[in-house]
């Protein structure tokens, strides 16, 4: 009876099992015809062909952001071993998470230009093994948060001319060996602080052509190159090993930064600028643009420590006095002072000695001064207030081919002299001074004049004013014939006292 019971049970749970198995069964084949027909709209993208930079090359891929889905490659997965792979002639507005599922050993991919609008979450999940990511010229408006988390071999990323407004803030938390990264020509607003935090090697970043406001470079201190220009950025941090940085086309008025004996060049231009005192914490700078700035005033005292400095750009300024000359910058080979407002520049004769290129043109300087002996293969002259009889010494000591520009017409009582306009006068700073207050004299006569725009009262209160120009003026003229006077007895106490 024990006997029969104990089979009885063992046939009740064989039956059991069998009646499992065939559930099994069921289930499977019943997932299998509803994953053939989920699926079965999914088009296959094989690789086409090959080329020298890519070993998969895919032809006329068609997702959208609709799509169903696709597969890529071969269906052996095995068999996807390619590492550099890229698109033609496609369009790729969704990149989900199948194209790595299939190439898992690719170290190069290449998305550019695909139209790719949106990127799964999970997209590179099996991105274990990508070096360089291609993602530029496409219409990417926002980063899944943690979507490089997986991707601790990226070196190079590149997300360029795409619509990207902000950046996650642990965007690049799992990409410890970044050291290439661009995201220029967005739409970027602000970048937290931490953004970079694990970010230790990052060696180049450029974020020109956005739209921000605050970013501090130098809380990545491993960077060497970097350009933030062309943003709305008023402060400039600058990092302790940067050797290039361009932030050119801002709104900086404010440069912070520790010493940093690296940077070689710097450009600056379009900027607002006042005050250049910070330059000397950048003692080996050789490049420094700062043109189309608000500078005033530049001395050999903001350059004393510059002891590598061949090329400074400061045209386009407000510059009112120019002195590089005790000492002079030995090494500078480029000086551009164009287009400011400098009208005497003699005291700069021993740095101008030392200089291959030099451009004056569009300032009001009457006078210059160079050695019989100097280096000039460039010289810019017009656009000036140039004394002939100075500018006829000038030519003594500079080569016809050496001037580099002309003036095509000149003002009346200026004559042309090698295609530069210049003035004949006996005290050519005096004669300038004297135009310039008869001028304004001029100015105040012509009001007077215009009919319908002064009552009697304001009439009789410009002559007053008139008379007083004129007694100005009379007066300055006399002050100008003292300090000639002054500057001549000084000059001859130099001589005899030996100074230089």
């Amino acid at each position: 009876m024990g006997w029969l019971h104990s089979l009885s049970l063992l046939s009740v749970l064989f039956a059991g099992s069998v009646v499992t198995a065939q559930q099994r069964i069921w289930y499977y084949k019943a997932y299998q015809r509803q994953t053939s027909t989920r699926y079965t709209q999914w088009k296959r993208y094989s690789c086409r062909e090959s080329s020298t930079s890519y070993d998969c090359v895919f032809h006329d891929v068609s997702i959208d952001r609709n799509t169903p889905g696709a597969y890529f490659g071969d269906v052996e997965i095995t068999q996807n071993s390619q590492k550099s792979l890229t698109f033609k002639n496609s369009v790729v507005r969704k990149l989900s998470e199948t194209l790595l599922h299939s190439f898992g050993k690719v170290e190069r991919l290449d998305l550019t230009a695909v139209q790719l609008e949106e990127i799964v979450p999970n997209a590179f999940t099996n991105g274990i093994n990508i070096r360089e990511l291609y993602l530029g010229f496409n219409d990417i408006r926002e980063l899944p948060q943690g979507v490089f988390h997986n991707m601790r071999s990226l070196k190079s990323l590149m997300l360029d001319q795409n619509s990207l407004e902000r950046l996650p803030r642990d965007i690049f938390s799992g990409t410890p060996n970044l050291t290439e990264l661009s995201i220029a020509n967005n739409k970027l607003q602000l970048i937290d602080d931490n953004t970079f935090k694990n970010v230790k090697k990052l060696k180049a970043l450029l974020l020109s052509n956005n739209n921000l406001t605050h970013f501090d470079l130098s809380l990545i201190p491993s960077l060497i190159e970097g350009n933030v220009s062309s943003n709305l950025l008023t402060t400039l941090a600058i990092p302790v090993n940067l050797v290039v940085l361009d932030a050119s086309h801002n709104r900086i008025n404010t440069v912070t930064g520790s010493n940093n004996t690296k940077l070689e060049d710097l450009f600056l231009q379009h900027n607002k600028l006042t005050n250049i005192a910070w330059l000397h914490r950048y003692s080996g700078l050789v490049v420094l643009d700062l043109s189309y700035n608000e500078l005033e005033k530049v001395t050999d005292l903001h350059f004393k420590k510059l002891y590598r400095l061949e090329q400074l750009y400061l045209s386009n300024n407000r510059l009112v006095a120019l002195n590089l000359n005790s000492p002079p910058i030995r090494t500078l080979k480029i000086l551009d002072v164009r287009h400011n407002h400098l009208l005497h520049v003699e005291s700069n004769k021993d740095q101008f000695s030392t200089l291959e290129q030099l451009y004056l043109d569009h300032n009001s300087i009457i006078t210059l001064k160079l050695g019989s002996i100097n280096k000039l293969q460039i010289l810019t002259l017009s656009h000036n207030d140039w004394d002939c009889k100075n500018l006829e010494q000038l030519f003594e000591n500079v080569s016809e081919s050496v001037i580099n520009d002309s003036d095509r017409y000149c003002k009346e009582n200026y004559q042309h002299m090698r295609n530069i306009c210049c003035k004949e006068s006996d005290k050519p700073y005096l004669d300038r001074l004297k135009k310039q207050s008869l001028a304004n004299v001029a100015e105040k006569l012509q009001h007077a004049e215009e009919p319908h725009t002064a009552s009697d009262g304001s009439m009789a209160q410009l002559q007053v004013e008139l008379n007083q120009l004129k007694c100005v003026n009379e007066r300055l003229a006399q002050l100008l014939e003292q300090l000639q006077s002054e500057m001549r007895w000084i000059r001859s106490r130099m001589k005899t006292h030996c100074y230089v």
